[in-house]
């Protein structure tokens, strides 16, 4: 194998003739930045100034809502056709491009369907339903405190769509939103169709036992696929060649009666067939079963693939490697240099994506991966333990592990929301602390700093404003 060094910083050439610095791809994770929804504000700038110095080859966002009212967290980005957003955003960007070296910037745009709370994000009213291809509330399993979490989150089932003039309105706030970030300055969108989010709810036999015909597909398009077709298509019509689509799909639901990896092959071998994006990451889960979001299973020092390396490796002989074909983005568990090097030499991706690491280490690349003077064998990152974490999954109701009983959405978010707050203090200007204890970040970051400081903030920029 070549030098791990030399091949993971090689510049890769996107189908549509971008050039990617390098290999390292820093991973969608939700920042957990303001309130409400909104625009990126000033902590947003300084987190992404700090990445953008970090050598990264590209930097994709935290999901980027296109509908206000449908949140994944109280805490997200929204996207709107406003003059307002544009300028918001395009802050950002200017931050980022200021870099001698600046990375490829992305924008993750996503609609989080039936999993979006009426209760947790303040984004509508508690009777106000999510909506889906289907009348349902995530499945939080863990017996009776699944059932209590479940009903507490969503306490309605969400509204099912059947008619195709509302998915097509769906597929406009897509357009417009990979728009707006094209006029605002970012390289390139990445449509969200992972992760039990409405587009994979559409793709998902589980979900969406009798799709509904969409007009404006071609005949040769699946059903099931019509509306991620509408979506990618219209990107593609309505932005330049020069700007990057890339798509998140999974490789499984991990879930009975969801999408399996034999679905999951023919669907993407289909999505290159249409010739619409450059890049394609693999994920997996929903939030039923979060297969990509457990640290325990992903920072295992004994575990020598990626979370999704077996179904990529099996994949990528069969797809036209780029420029021919979009670049494979593979993102889990690739937590040193020598499994990143052996994962691109042996082309079970083209790319990797980085998420919970970078939210402790920004620079990571720079710092450590693309380091020559730490000797491979040093080159690892990602083998740590949040602190009291055990604890807390226990007491809320989550596994202990990722194979242990319980709740996984709440196994899984306790590693999430931890993570998150790393981003938050690195927003305000404050070191990462990796040392932090669940319960001193819920009580500093979360309750005072994210509810109690920017809810005090938010209400006197209405004042302000009125």
């Amino acid at each position: 194998m070549p030098d791990p060094i030399s091949l993971i910083a090689e510049p890769l050439t996107l189908p549509n003739g971008i050039r990617v610095p390098n290999r390292l791809v820093k991973a969608a994770m939700a920042e957990g930045i303001g309130l409400g929804g909104g625009p990126p504000q000033q902590n947003h700038l300084r987190l992404y100034g700090q990445w953008a110095q970090g050598g990264w080859g590209m930097v994709i966002s935290g999901n980027v809502q296109i509908d206000p009212k449908h949140l994944a967290s109280p805490h997200d980005l929204t996207i709107t056709p406003s003059t307002a957003d544009r300028v918001a955003f395009r802050r950002l960007t200017s931050v980022v491009a200021s870099n001698p070296k600046p990375p490829l910037l992305i924008m993750q745009i996503s609609h989080p369907g039936l999993q979006s709370s009426s209760t947790v994000n303040f984004s509508r009213l508690p009777h106000q339903r999510a909506i889906g291809p289907c009348s349902a509330r995530p499945d939080m399993n863990g017996g009776i405190m699944g059932w209590l979490w479940g009903h507490a989150v969503w306490p309605r089932k969400s509204k099912e769509i059947r008619d195709p003039e509302d998915w097509l309105s769906i597929v406009d706030r897509f357009v417009a939103g990979a728009v707006l970030a094209e006029e605002a300055g970012w390289d390139g969108i990445q449509v969200h169709a992972a992760h039990g989010y409405l587009l994979a709810e559409y793709l998902s036999p589980l979900t969406n036992p009798n799709p509904v015909h969409l007009p404006g597909a071609p005949d040769d398009v699946p059903v099931r696929l019509h509306l991620l077709y509408l979506v990618l298509e219209g990107i593609g019509r309505k932005t330049s060649k020069s700007f990057i689509k890339a798509v998140k799909v999974n490789c499984s639901d991990f879930v009975q009666g969801g999408l399996d990896e034999d679905q999951a092959s023919e669907l993407i071998k289909t999505i290159v067939s249409w010739q619409l994006l450059d890049i394609i990451e693999i994920s997996g889960g929903t939030y039923a079963q979060p297969a990509f979001a457990y640290p325990e299973t992903l920072s295992s020092p004994s575990k020598r693939q990626s979370l999704f390396s077996h179904f990529t490796t099996s994949l990528l002989p069969l797809l036209p490697p780029p420029p021919q074909g979009p670049a494979i983005l593979l993102t889990g568990g690739l937590h040193n240099r020598e499994l990143i090097a052996s994962s691109l030499a042996e082309r079970a991706c083209d790319m990797v994506g980085i998420g919970r690491p970078a939210c402790l280490i920004p620079d990571l690349p720079r710092h450590i991966i693309l380091n020559s003077a730490i000797a491979d064998e040093e080159a690892f990152f990602g083998t740590y333990i949040i602190p009291h974490s055990k604890a807390v999954k226990f007491l809320l109701g989550g596994p202990s592990t990722a194979k242990g009983k319980g709740i996984p959405l709440v196994g899984a978010g306790v590693s999430t929301l931890w993570h998150t707050w790393q981003m938050c203090r690195i927003g305000r200007g404050v070191e990462p602390d990796r040392e932090m204890s669940w319960f001193r970040g819920l009580m500093v970051e979360e309750i005072w700093e994210g509810m109690i400081v920017r809810g005090v903030t938010l209400i006197l920029s209405w004042r302000g404003n009125i």
